[in-house]
């Protein structure tokens, strides 16, 4: 196992080099069309935004519910196996179109609801737009889900580099046609429905898979049983790193959520770093788990967090030292009171840097229920931080539950190893007892 792992290096080295080629287009795409929208639209109009794409990233896991998480790992364990593969991933299309069907007209009808709620018309009318998206949000997860799963990594990349670049240049549309801050969400819809085709033509699904009745059906089955089971993963993942954003909408302003969600946009680009190597690294853990050596396993987790600290530390570092240089650009003292909740949020993100490439073992090693208590876990930590801090400290409450938050998930992260995969002292700290 542990010279397969060595074989396959090239291949993960080179499929990182890709993905961060596609994280820098992300990072640099979120940094101009923050700045593009706090100079043009304004401040208000960024907390707006930022909110209206918190909102419609925690919806999406509704829309997708865990389906793409199954398609990636019963792709990678059939991957040897590529005859089985059409009706796999047709399965999962079937649910996920279904699903994200019935998720995008729910959240256009509790749109006004949401409004009121975060005390923003402008919000709510920006996540109506965005809603049709989400159907198309659960295709395209999928897709890159096959993709993720037989480890087509360059065109994973480009995907996702697609996104943010029709996401931006839709934006652009918006403020060229003179149109409110709200139509901003149309850009979300936008990106997908462009995204779609190119997935499309790079997967290929058959149309004969779609008619083999009998292993369709047992297919849908599965990949329910797995999808609904890591829905709540899937849901407060993708949530936990938004719930600062989502709380501070609730008790402050849109002027305040905007000077936070800048510093946020860094730490959100920031996140990304250790997730290329998650990304990386999943199809590669169902086969080392499923494998059962636990050695080779604990080894190639332990490489794969130390290069993830490795890189997060050179771009934190960077992004530290580039920050203050920005003021000029923006309005309104912006970085000069979003700075230090950047340093404090960067803190805490440090230490989970360390696990984020880990976070999904207990889903990979075929336990989706857990996988979820384990994040239901995580979540409610920083809930309680968040709710307990911010009506006392403002954004400054926020920023430090989220950094506390942060540490805590990469304690219970490594002990869940621990306790349901069996690696005594959790999958960092094991060796061979034998």
């Amino acid at each position: 196992m542990s010279e397969d792992s060595f074989r396959l290096q090239p291949k993960f080295l080179v499929d990182a080099a890709w993905n961060y080629a596609a994280f820098m287009v992300m990072a640099s795409t979120g940094v101009i069309l923050n700045f593009f929208i706090a100079a043009h639209f304004g401040i208000e109009a960024l907390g707006v935004f930022n909110q209206v794409f918190a909102l419609y990233a925690i919806t999406a896991q509704f829309a997708v519910m865990g389906f793409h998480d199954s398609a990636q790992k019963y792709t990678s364990e059939l991957d040897e196996t590529p005859q089985h593969l059409g009706v796999v991933s047709a399965a999962a299309l079937v649910l996920a179109a279904a699903v994200g069907l019935l998720t995008a007209f729910g959240v256009y009808f509790l749109s006004q609801p949401i409004g009121l709620l975060t005390d923003s018309t402008a919000v709510g009318k920006g996540i109506a737009l965005a809603s049709p998206g989400l159907m198309f949000f659960a295709i395209n997860k999928v897709l890159m889900g096959i993709l993720n799963g037989v480890r087509r990594m360059k065109a994973f990349a480009g995907a996702q580099s697609l996104r943010v670049s029709v996401i931006l240049v839709s934006c652009l549309g918006v403020a060229w046609a003179e149109q409110p801050p709200f139509m901003l969400g149309l850009s979300f819809t936008i990106a997908e429905i462009v995204l779609l085709p190119f997935l499309l033509y790079l997967v290929r699904p058959h149309p004969t898979d779609f008619y083999s009745t009998e292993a369709l059906r047992h297919w849908i089955k599965v990949h329910f049983h797995f999808g609904s089971r890591a829905l709540v993963n899937g849901f407060l993942a993708e949530t936990y790193i938004r719930i600062d954003i989502i709380m501070l909408g609730i008790f402050v302003s849109d002027h305040d959520v905007g000077i936070y969600s800048f510093a946020a946009l860094f730490i959100e680009g920031l996140f990304q770093v250790p997730v290329v190597f998650r990304t990386l690294a999943n199809p590669e853990l169902v086969r080392l788990l499923n494998g059962g050596d636990k050695l080779a396993t604990a080894k190639f987790c332990r490489k794969v967090a130390l290069m993830s600290l490795g890189v997060f530390v050179l771009v934190g570092g960077g992004v530290i030292g580039v920050f203050p240089f920005l003021g000029p650009y923006f309005p309104n003292d912006l970085v000069s009171l979003s700075y230090p909740l950047l340093l404090i949020l960067i803190g805490g993100l440090a230490v989970y840097a360390v696990m984020i490439p880990l976070n999904s073992i207990v889903l990979q090693g075929g336990r989706p229920g857990r996988q979820s208590l384990l994040m239901s876990f995580n979540v409610l930590v920083n809930v309680v931080l968040n709710l307990a801090l911010i009506p006392f400290f403002g954004l400054y409450g926020a920023a430090c539950a989220t950094a506390i938050a942060f540490i805590v998930s990469s304690i219970a992260i490594n002990g869940a190893t621990w306790k349901w995969l069996g690696f005594k002292g959790g999958v960092l700290l094991y060796r061979n007892r034998a």
